[in-house]
């Protein structure tokens, strides 16, 4: 009967639904509290689903986050996008700053010192990357795979994704440029 659904998110052991009146519908394992939409919850935009937490982007910019390793950063604000995966969570920011939280054994969750002018973001277990108004590609956390080794001729890029060790990235003539595994 699930119905109105303008968004979808998942990861390992859960899904989450975004229906076009603002609302979340989730399902799959909730053992660690992934599954507990908050009481009332409304006036949702976009959703993220990590290992064992899910977070809601709100029309007016904040988050709700729920599930082990939710805990968003005190007064965070000024949100217009969100990424996660694992058990780290990606935030950016309108004025085109980013905030990470959660797990960072990889350095996944260390945002590097003075990134700004981010217009996307992507998260993947150990890695982090972010999209540049510029066009350019800047990635961190593990490298094992070569993954946060982004080409240093690249540029023009208009969309970016991070798997398990490795990256891709959309350029502006329509090919793909990948690196990693």
């Amino acid at each position: 009967g699930l119905s109105g659904v303008t968004a979808i998110a998942a990861r390992r052991f859960h899904t989450v639904a975004l229906k076009d009146n603002g609302t979340v519908v989730a399902w799959g394992l909730n053992s660690q509290g992934q599954l507990n939409i908050p009481a009332g919850l409304s006036d949702v935009t976009a959703i993220a689903a990590g290992r064992y937490q899910t977070i809601a982007l709100k029309d007016d910019g904040t988050i709700v986050a729920w599930g082990s390793t939710s805990l968003s950063p005190p007064g965070l604000s000024g949100v217009v996008a969100i990424a996660a995966d694992w058990q780290h969570t990606v935030a950016l920011k309108a004025d085109g700053t980013v905030v990470a939280w959660g797990d960072d054994t990889f350095g996944q969750a260390t945002v590097p010192a003075g990134l700004s002018g981010v217009r996307a973001i992507a998260a993947v277990s150990a890695h982090t990357v972010a999209l540049k108004a510029d066009g350019t590609v800047v990635a961190w956390g593990g490298t094992y795979a070569g993954q946060t080794s982004v080409p240093s001729d690249l540029s023009d890029v208009v969309g970016i994704a991070a798997g398990s060790g490795f990256t891709v990235a959309l350029k502006s003539d329509g090919s793909v440029v990948a690196w990693g595994a």
